[in-house]
């Protein structure tokens, strides 16, 4: 938790804020999305769940990651929830209030995924309060360790779509 300690001057911009699985992959699904269609719903929670999902009515492409680093306040997600689709759990926990989801363009996705190429260490997804953005925050270590290097800061923040638009 170390080198999360400089993300605090986000938290209180961002309502759920979660560490992201490896990015690579992450921009290999994204780029098949962007053959499937424009708009990508991200879907983010207290309990670590982020949902990729990008969907026609033919065809629907995504990815689940669960129990990812959560920032900020954490819950467990409930017993019940374990055995059901990601679709279902995310209209659950969106509805008791510990979950967010938001669409953005599948190119802005995309190009967010491209800092990859600056090899950052960690990256990190929040949704901001009432879904306004989409939040990409990467993080640098000084070589060597786990602490993070100040002196590199990069994030950028991707507008929602209107849920009727794409």
């Amino acid at each position: 938790m170390n080198e999360w300690k400089n993300l605090s001057l986000f938290t209180h911009l961002i309502s759920i804020f979660m560490q992201v699985p490896d990015l690579n992959q992450l921009l290999n699904l994204v780029d098949r999305m962007k053959q499937v269609g424009d708009v990508v719903n991200v879907f983010i929670s207290k309990h670590g769940d982020l949902s990729v999902q990008v969907s026609t009515t033919l065809i629907s492409l995504g990815a689940d990651f669960r129990r990812l680093g959560v920032i900020g306040e954490q819950t467990n997600a409930p017993s019940e929830d374990q055995n059901l689709s990601a679709q279902t759990r995310s209209s659950r926990s969106i509805s008791r209030g510990d979950g967010q989801s938001v669409q953005v363009s599948v190119k802005h996705f995309a190009k967010s995924l491209q800092c990859h190429l600056a090899r950052p260490d960690c990256a990190f997804y929040g949704i901001a309060p009432q879904g306004s953005c989409l939040t990409v925050i990467f993080q640098f270590f000084i070589p060597g360790s786990r602490e993070t290097d100040k002196s590199i800061s990069l994030h950028c923040r991707l507008p929602v779509l209107d849920p009727g638009s794409g």
